[in-house]
């Protein structure tokens, strides 16, 4: 979607909307895109840089941090860009609003969501999934470089 931002000098204060979906060249490598990413927002001039205001959204499935679980999520991200006006100086000037979103998208994606609130993770020696249940690990171990320390707390007969 191209926004021809040269003509809003004529107008300063004017807002011009812009309602479009895109799907983004690179979501992250964890982040599977579910619906397209919905494009709302108004550009105007301010007098010395143009203003975009919008919000994107969508549907994502990301992996859990703690259990690496599919959760799906809805993203809704608000922002706020301001361009300069000595970047843009023609009449004709033109921003690829497809490629401000798709920035913007890829730097706001979440780096960790949570299946839930208590997600218990995975077991750091056999990897089961803890929300489904214990698993059979002996969780006491001891590093081997300190065992030596362990015949200096016990009863003495």
């Amino acid at each position: 979607m191209i926004a021809e931002i040269g003509r809003l000098r004529d107008d300063p204060g004017e807002f011009t909307d812009y309602d479009f979906v895109f799907v983004p060249a690179d979501s992250g490598e964890d982040c599977i895109l579910l619906t397209s990413v919905h494009f709302t927002g108004a550009m105007t001039y301010g007098g010395t840089a143009f203003l975009l205001k919008g919000k994107l959204s969508a549907r994502v499935q990301l992996p859990c941090s703690r259990c690496l679980t599919p959760v799906e999520e809805k993203l809704d991200i608000d922002f706020d860009e301001e361009f300069d006006e000595q970047e843009y100086p023609d009449e004709d000037a033109v921003i690829d609003l497809e490629d401000i979103a798709s920035e913007i998208w890829i730097t706001s994606i979440p780096m960790q969501v949570l299946c839930r609130e208590d997600c218990k993770g995975l077991c750091s020696l056999c990897g089961k999934n803890l929300n489904e249940g214990e698993c059979d690990c002996l969780t006491e171990s001891i590093d081997p470089r300190l065992e030596i320390l362990r015949d200096l707390i016990k009863p003495q007969d």
